[in-house]
């Protein structure tokens, strides 16, 4: 009798484990399936998701759409990111930052050959008391800086800093519009004898209309900077490593791996994090000024 009862349970917990490995496998397929799905969406090429989106998409940052709703109800991990946007990998911002070295040092040498040429012909034609006092020739330096905004895009930047400028002009605007329309309604609500920019339901729709822009702006300025930011670091951790493997003997003496690091991660750090703000820093003076006048007019003296 125990022997049948035993026999009994065992069958049971035989069949039990059999029907919770049938209930879990197809959990751990549709899991899988739905892993194998997102990994396809989020890395279907080697593009990244900015790099993949629109016109609108990338003013209006709709590309992130799917990885917010995901990030939403799980956990993100780096392969539901993606791969870097292709201005931001290192090896672009080496290669590019390099290339518009090379030539910046070509063009340099070629007007230090000029100069020089220049200024032993003005020696020739001096006297030896004037050649004795002469200044000796100064030769021009290439710039690292230089080579920067040209590797990453000098027209790329212009426009981030007009997006900026654009920006911080047309957030006054919202307040010039509302100053009217606390006007017309102190005055009655008269649309006939209403003297402001625009009918007063214009106004109401550029109450709407400029913040959007504004937003829009800054948000494109900040995006295009935070590219610039990340491509200043990259390019200069790199170029100060390549630079590190062809130091002489007598120039590694002066300086140790410390420094050499410290130049790579923190000193390239302080760059990307200053031009992150420096759109700010050119545009504050010009907000200033402009808000001082505003509230001169408004309150006066």
């Amino acid at each position: 009798m125990c022997v049948s009862t035993e026999r009994n349970m065992k069958e049971v917990t035989v069949e039990n484990t059999d029907n919770d490995n049938f209930t879990d496998e197809p959990e751990k397929k549709g899991a899988k399936n739905d892993e194998t799905k997102r990994a396809d969406y989020f890395t279907a090429t080697n593009k990244s998701l900015e790099d993949q989106a629109g016109l609108l998409s990338q003013w209006f940052l709709a590309y992130l759409t799917p990885l917010l709703r995901y990030g939403a109800t799980s956990s993100l991990s780096q392969e539901d990111i993606g791969c870097p946007s292709a201005i931001d990998k290192t090896s672009h911002a080496y290669e590019t930052t390099k290339a518009a070295w090379q030539k910046q040092v070509e063009k340099v040498r070629k007007e230090n050959e000029a100069g020089q040429l220049k200024y032993e012909a003005k020696l020739a034609s001096m006297t030896e008391e004037k050649r004795a006092k002469a200044p000796p020739f100064q030769l021009k330096q290439p710039s690292v800086a230089g080579a920067l905004i040209k590797g990453f895009g000098r027209w790329t930047i212009a426009f981030a800093f007009l997006y900026n400028l654009l920006s911080a002009l047309l957030a006054f605007v919202p307040v010039l519009l509302l100053n009217d329309l606390v006007s017309f309604f102190e005055a009655g609500a008269d649309t006939a004898t209403y003297k402001g920019f625009a009918h007063p339901w214009v106004e109401v729709f550029g109450l709407f209309l400029f913040p959007l822009l504004v937003s829009l702006f800054q948000t494109r300025h900040t995006v295009i900077m935070s590219h610039c930011a990340t491509y200043t670091r990259a390019a200069v951790s790199t170029l100060i490593y390549q630079k590190s493997l062809r130091v002489s003997a007598a120039g590694k003496a002066q300086t140790s791996t410390g420094q050499i690091v410290n130049m790579m991660s923190n000193d390239a750090f302080q760059l990307q994090r200053f031009l992150q703000f420096a759109g700010l820093c050119a545009i504050a003076p010009v907000q200033i000024i402009i808000a001082l006048v505003l509230i001169y007019r408004q309150v006066g003296n």
